[in-house]
């Protein structure tokens, strides 16, 4: 049987590697072979012609990516930009509009932002009549509702808690203070209480000030806050 020829590492030689095997045994006769010192010329500038064409083959792919990113990122930055101007531009003539300097072209851009809102308002409605926008609200809709409730309620409850114990205590202090002197004016109006009496009055009218206090959180925290 024919023998198998073997690469370096003694293992099977492929035919992919055969090919080149036999390719660089004829380079190396034809360069054996030719005396004249421009057929060695010719061989050393077509391997240096085919390492360029690669180099150049490759420095083409990676210049199309990176001029691909670039042009991306110059329309979504360019687009950004407009947006911006536009936006800068109409808040412009509003103020102009407002203070009666707006000029016609200042004018024909509100009026057409104003068209292009209605329109986009139409088209919402429109697209809320559609049989799958009903589905989705009605399937949504209640647990929208119950999320918004449980959002104001943790709301009033964090904003409640967020106050200070000295407002709480200044303003019990206040109507405490406010209770004594009315007490004290209706007792010196009739003239008919003691002072022992008096001290109780003003005892009972600091007690309810803050029975009304605690009373007057607790519905504004809906019972959350003891």
């Amino acid at each position: 049987p024919p023998r198998r020829s073997v690469d370096r590492d003694g293992q099977p030689e492929t035919p992919k590697q055969k090919v080149e095997r036999l390719r660089a045994q004829a380079r190396a006769a034809r360069i054996a072979q030719s005396s004249s010192g421009s057929d060695r010329l010719i061989e050393f500038g077509r391997r240096f012609a085919n390492k360029a064409h690669k180099g150049m083959v490759y420095s083409l792919i990676v210049a199309s990516g990176v001029c691909g990113v670039l042009t991306v990122y110059s329309m979504v930055s360019l687009t950004m930009y407009n947006r911006r101007q536009q936006v800068a531009t109409l808040n412009e003539a509003r103020i102009a509009q407002a203070n009666g300097s707006a000029t016609e072209e200042q004018i024909e851009l509100i009026k057409k932002e104003d068209i292009a809102e209605i329109v986009k308002q139409k088209r919402a409605e429109e697209k809320a009549q559609k049989p799958w926008a009903k589905a989705k609200a009605f399937l949504f809709g209640k647990m929208n509702a119950e999320d918004t409730a449980a959002q104001s309620v943790r709301s009033a409850s964090s904003e409640v808690e967020a106050l200070q114990p000295g407002v709480w205590d200044s303003i019990k202090a206040k109507e405490a203070q406010d209770a004594k002197n009315a007490a004290a004016a209706a007792a010196a109006k009739t003239g008919s209480t003691t002072p022992g009496q008096l001290d109780v009055m003003a005892e009972n009218a600091e007690r309810a000030a803050k029975e009304t206090t605690r009373s007057w959180t607790n519905r504004l925290t809906f019972g959350l806050v003891r």
